[in-house]
């Protein structure tokens, strides 16, 4: 494809989606701190105050916006994986071995793991997390309820955030949940058992009324 051409498909896209863009490409490849509003304008083809009118919180609004798709993204990878296995224990290894390995190629959090931790560990602080914790354990009921019952797969949710984000705040070495085989262990070690004999068994799960 030509420079005409690209330079034509980067014009047609909506003024608010060149603008996360432009933010996502700058901060990947420079950070958060090195990037100006000015910075992102130039890159997205629009003026300042265009920014500003659509993201008035600026960097900061333009880092959440970024950030945020990627979790849209791993929620959506990890359903594929989810949708697909056949136990509980299946289901939620895959989930949080996937999450990890979609941070990891995540551009914008690695730059910002590498050069800037302090914004992460805000970003993932406990007071600023627990809006991510209920939206996982809403996504369990979707994706899990179908081993368990939904107070359950609630909490299988919730659970498989919390390993993510602890994961992301200080990987360990002896755990690497980017293997999947570790990512099984450790579900089957430390999750499995703590629900209810019976689906530790791989019995029906006699909670269920149905």
């Amino acid at each position: 494809m030509s420079a005409a051409a690209v330079a034509s498909s980067h014009n047609d896209l909506p003024v608010l989606e060149r603008i996360v863009a432009a933010a996502a490409r700058l901060i990947a490849s420079q950070g958060l701190r090195a990037t100006s509003v000015d910075d992102i304008a130039s890159a997205a083809e629009c003026g300042r105050a265009t920014v500003y009118r659509y993201f008035p919180g600026g960097r900061a609004e333009l880092l959440e916006v970024t950030l945020g798709q990627g979790v849209d993204r791993i929620f959506a990878s990890c359903a594929r994986v989810t949708d697909h296995a056949e136990s509980l224990a299946e289901a939620a290894a895959g989930t949080i071995n996937i999450a990890v390995l979609e941070l990891s190629n995540d551009a914008v959090l690695q730059q910002l793991l590498v050069d800037e931790p302090d914004t992460i560990a805000t970003l993932i602080s406990p007071m600023r997390i627990e809006p991510l914790v209920e939206r996982a354990s809403e996504w369990g009921v979707d994706h899990f309820s179908r081993f368990v019952e939904p107070a359950i797969a609630a909490h299988v949710g919730e659970w498989c955030v919390r390993v993510v984000t602890d994961h992301l705040r200080s990987p360990a070495p002896v755990i690497d949940i980017t293997d999947a085989a570790l990512a099984r262990a450790l579900v089957e070690t430390f999750l499995i058992p703590t629900l209810t004999p019976a689906i530790a068994a791989g019995l029906p799960n006699p909670i269920r009324s149905y």
